[in-house]
């Protein structure tokens, strides 16, 4: 069984804290363990500044240099065939680099591959402008690019040499695992409370401050004039966070 070490500096798959970026990196663990690979996580520093502060991202940067280098001295470590014959890191973009793969992979000799990696060159000049920089040699680095979001493509296509070989759309995709068992309509509405004659509109998404609150905001506004116009739906809203209450 082939080896593949796995990274996320966005967020690791072991990251206390909830959200879509974690969910993704969970299935995409157990999506290549399914595939056949032997996965194993090389590591859960998190590389992301969140403010655009160069002297946080100088240390954060050395410190992902010192776990490169002790990787790469226990990889070589290990037997051959108990190295990893690839890497595979899952979103890379200015705010959350990877200094760890492309290092990884120079010193063994194995591919480097990437998920959801994106290009923004407005912030050159900015205040991500290294980080940047390191985004663009990692994403030149590696021998295969899969997108999940159609949008990063042409941006990823204008700084690699040869996109055709490099770039490979991944569709979406679910663990349906936890759809084995349908439930009955009026059996939830029943659990819930609700009026299973009544159309259900329903929302999935972590509940936070910021982008997330003003996008619910826009969505009460809409209800509440759906509600005006005498259309009578039941709202059923799917997540948690800081901002539950304020919901």
């Amino acid at each position: 069984m082939p080896r593949l070490a796995f990274y996320a500096p966005l967020k690791s798959p072991r990251h206390p804290v909830p959200s879509g970026d974690r969910t993704l990196a969970r299935l995409l663990l157990r999506g290549l363990r399914l595939a056949g690979w032997q996965v194993e996580l090389a590591s859960s520093l998190r590389s992301y500044d969140g403010v655009g502060d160069p002297r946080q991202q100088q240390r954060l940067k050395a410190r992902a240099e010192r776990r490169a280098a002790a990787l790469i001295a226990a990889y070589r470590a290990r037997p051959p065939e108990e190295r990893p014959q690839a890497w595979f890191t899952y979103h890379l973009y200015h705010k959350a680099p990877d200094w760890i793969g492309p290092a990884v992979c120079r010193a063994l000799g194995i591919p480097y591959l990437l998920c959801e990696a994106s290009h923004a060159p407005q912030q050159e000049g900015g205040l991500w402008q290294d980080n940047l920089s390191d985004c663009v040699a990692a994403i030149r680095q590696a021998a295969r690019i899969f997108i999940v979001n159609p949008r990063d493509e042409p941006g990823l296509a204008t700084i690699l040499a040869n996109p055709l070989r490099v770039l490979r759309r991944l569709p979406p995709f679910i663990d349906t695992t936890t759809l084995a068992r349908r439930r009955p309509r009026g059996e939830l509405a029943r659990e819930a409370g609700l009026d299973p004659a009544r159309p259900w509109l329903i929302s999935v998404a972590m509940l936070r401050p910021g982008d997330k609150m003003a996008s619910y905001r826009l969505m009460a506004a809409c209800y509440r004039r759906l509600l005006a116009e005498g259309r009578h739906l039941h709202w059923l809203i799917v997540g948690d966070g800081a901002a539950a209450a304020e919901l």
